[in-house]
């Protein structure tokens, strides 16, 4: 249940995230959620049934969207199936039509939001990054929120004085998790699902203005070539794009390789062999990714890090993607196999 301060209500405990603990943040509030509810379904097991553990995408500009699970090639509808909790949705994207009756619309999200909150629930909230409100006043119109963009997810904030991701303008959409679904896959199921999915997305070729799989690689590698050959102006948000990608990826791959080791010893021998070979691979190439680095950004530096972005480090950057490209071959091959047992 949630807790009264006076004339507030809010949820206890320690509910926020960073970035580079939970890389997708809607999954990451997603796994607070669950934490809240007892439920024992983690940020792992999410970020790999929805299959972005697995992917690997870049924009055709190195926008640093392109590492975001719902973005491109999505990376979040067997995940939310495997939540098994129904919701109601508020969304308010910028791209459609004004409500009919705004006001109505919002008093009715804010009864919402100020139900959940007494019961214990945080409700998750999102625009271009995702954060959690655990608090509210009486009326359920002024949010109590954690989110990653905003100190980290150390602190909580008052949604109407953020800026940026966190806050500020009524965000683009609202979860309010209702109540357990009865229609939950089994997870047989939904790993069947998540490595059917690693497997076409390897296949792919294109999400819109994304590269995706083997496809994603190549681009990849031809831009940072480009920056060199002096054929590709630098952008910020392209630095800042490479920067990110390439710590999502090692995020992913070191994630993906636990979480498949863990599966082999849910299944028949002849599909936990495959399982354990794609593992290896992944886990091996999330160490090799990030080999000798207190952090990503070291070898990819954003803007205004201040670091030297030199030829020498994006020729690292290079030969480390080769090798992460061709394990991701050699993993999505035992997938394939796997998915014939399974």
């Amino acid at each position: 249940m949630g807790s009264r301060e006076g004339s507030r209500m809010r949820v206890g405990g320690d509910l926020g995230f960073c970035p580079h603990l939970y890389a997708s943040s809607p999954h990451g509030c997603q796994a607070r959620i669950l934490q809240t509810l007892g439920v024992p379904l983690t940020y792992q097991d999410l970020i790999c049934y929805g299959g972005f553990a697995f992917r690997i995408q870049v924009h055709e500009r190195l926008c640093p969207s392109a590492g975001h699970p719902r973005v491109g090639t999505m990376c979040v509808e067997n995940s939310d199936r495997a939540i098994g909790w129904e919701t109601r949705f508020f969304e308010s994207f910028p791209w459609t039509s004004p409500k009919a009756d705004r006001a109505a619309w919002e008093a009715e999200a804010h009864d919402a939001i100020r139900e959940s909150v007494l019961r214990g629930v945080p409700v998750h909230y999102g625009s271009e990054e995702d954060g959690l409100i655990v608090g509210c006043s009486a009326r359920g119109d002024e949010w109590e929120c954690l989110h990653p963009y905003h100190a980290d997810g150390r602190e909580r904030f008052l949604y109407e004085e953020a800026t940026g991701f966190a806050g500020g303008a009524w965000p683009w959409g609202i979860a309010v998790w209702t109540r357990p679904s009865p229609e939950r896959l089994e997870e047989r199921e939904l790993l069947c699902a998540a490595l059917r999915q690693a497997v076409t997305m390897a296949a792919d070729e294109a999400a819109g203005d994304f590269r995706v799989g083997d496809a994603g690689y190549e681009h990849w590698l031809a831009w940072l070539h480009g920056l060199d050959q002096g054929s590709l102006e630098l952008p910020e948000w392209g630095r800042m794009g490479n920067a990110w990608c390439f710590a999502v990826l090692i995020h992913c791959r070191g994630i993906a390789g636990s979480w498949l080791a863990e599966q082999a010893e849910r299944v028949p021998a002849a599909a936990a062999a495959e399982l354990r070979t794609a593992a290896g691979c992944w886990s091996e190439s999330a160490a090799a990714l990030a080999h000798g680095l207190q952090r990503p950004s070291d070898l990819a530096p954003g803007p205004g890090s201040g670091a030297n972005w030199t030829t020498t480090m994006r020729a690292e950057q290079r030969r480390r993607l080769d090798r992460a490209r061709a394990a991701d071959a050699e993993a999505v091959a035992a997938l394939d196999r796997a998915l014939a047992w399974l």
